[in-house]
């Protein structure tokens, strides 16, 4: 088989991807911009192909892979989504339905599409696509505190708990002055979504979908710093979704990937979930960043970037068995303005990693351009291994 890996942004996400390819004996190409240093040091690879830019055009990413063929074409990142659909198509190969899963990378297609597909989600108050929009809107009639958030970034770019007209525009005028991605040379969407601020603990759900059912999932428990920006800083896996909500919950992600004509394939959604509701903060059709996938297969067993492949070739694919036990795995995220702390007794470092290269001056604190690496942790404790992780 021959995978063509479109704009992989992290390398240990592509020493994943191509771990698979070289247990099953599958070809791995990659696409990257000329920058590009992600594939440096990742064996196995058959082929990296340098473009000047990541690009939607169907000509454009038929030109750069020129007569080489391929038996599926999958996403590197979130950016690349609908750029491997789209080229997919145009071989012939596995996809989305092209048309409605760009409503998973443009949050005003996606409200839209939520919305049609009754999925509890936040409302949305205002599209603005300027300052000036919003010294015109009427803000007088909105509730404060609100959510502003750009159309079609990554990594929670932006993204701000505003409490003021003011603190709205000065996020706004920041956020257009972002042109386009330094990881892909993708250009942005100008403009923001102003939502309703949804309370209460956020979580995401890693879901794979076979035959438009979801047919394995985790849960994972999400650590921030303090607002406005709200910042990652840790992640758990291991705990199971409340009886109460299970089933809204799942059926909710069903109809996401309804939504986006998405009949097998990895998604992950996130949401806000207290003892009484969830609401969608947003979904993503590709798997977790973040380091996720390494504490979700140490905890399930389950390989999301793996189930990814087989989906995108239309391979069989069979779900572990659900994980038994109190034992959780989770990962702390390291900041120079973090307070580096002794780890509890019941807690046990799997292993840790080190890395001041990628961090970019000027950054918001607790940012993920400021993050000096990680570490992933197993705790026999639940409530030890979520007050370390949670602290700052």
């Amino acid at each position: 088989m021959r995978i063509l890996l479109l704009h992989p942004v992290s390398s240990w996400s592509l020493d994943r991807v191509a771990a698979v390819c070289a247990r099953e004996d599958w070809q791995l190409t990659i696409v990257t911009i000329g920058s590009s240093t992600v594939g440096d040091g990742t064996p196995g690879l058959h082929e990296w192909i340098r473009v000047p830019e990541l690009t939607n055009s169907p000509r454009d990413l038929l030109a750069q892979i020129g007569a080489r063929r391929y038996d599926a074409v999958v996403a590197g990142n979130e950016f690349a989504v609908i750029a491997a659909d789209v080229l997919a198509r145009e071989l012939g190969l596995y996809h989305n339905d092209v048309t409605r899963i760009r409503a998973s990378r443009d949050k005003s297609l996606m409200r839209e599409a939520f919305a049609c597909h009754d999925i509890p989600q936040p409302r949305v108050i205002t599209r603005l696509g300027s300052v000036e929009e919003s010294r015109a809107f009427p803000w007088e009639t909105v509730s404060f505190p609100v959510i502003v958030k750009p159309i079609d970034m990554a990594m929670s770019l932006f993204v701000r708990k505003c409490h003021t007209q003011a603190e709205v525009e000065a996020t706004l005028a920041k956020m257009l002055d972002f042109k386009k991605s330094r990881l892909t040379n993708l250009a942005y969407t100008a403009g923001a979504l102003v939502e309703e601020f949804a309370d209460g603990p956020e979580f995401s759900l890693e879901c794979v979908v076979r035959d438009e059912r979801i047919v394995a999932h985790a849960l994972t428990r999400k650590f921030l710093s303090a607002p406005p920006a709200c910042h990652e800083v840790g992640h758990v896996s291991g705990d199971e979704i409340p009886v109460r909500h299970r089933r809204d919950l799942l059926d909710a992600a069903e109809r996401i990937a309804s939504a986006w004509g998405m009949a097998q394939g990895v998604m992950h959604v996130e949401f806000k979930m207290d003892a009484e509701r969830i609401s969608v903060i947003e979904a993503a059709a590709r798997p977790v960043g973040g380091h996720v996938p390494e504490i979700v297969e140490l905890q399930h067993g389950l390989h999301l970037e793996e189930a990814f492949l087989h989906a995108r070739l239309g391979l069989g694919w069979k779900a572990p068995e659900p994980a038994q036990g109190p034992t959780r795995h989770g990962i702390r995220f390291h900041f120079a303005e973090r307070t580096e702390t002794a780890s509890p007794e019941s807690v046990e470092v799997v292993h840790a990693v080190h890395d001041d290269g990628n961090t970019v001056p000027g950054a918001e604190p607790f940012s993920v351009n400021r993050r000096l690496g990680h570490s992933v942790l197993r705790g026999e404790s639940a409530d030890d291994l979520a007050t370390y992780i949670g602290a700052l």
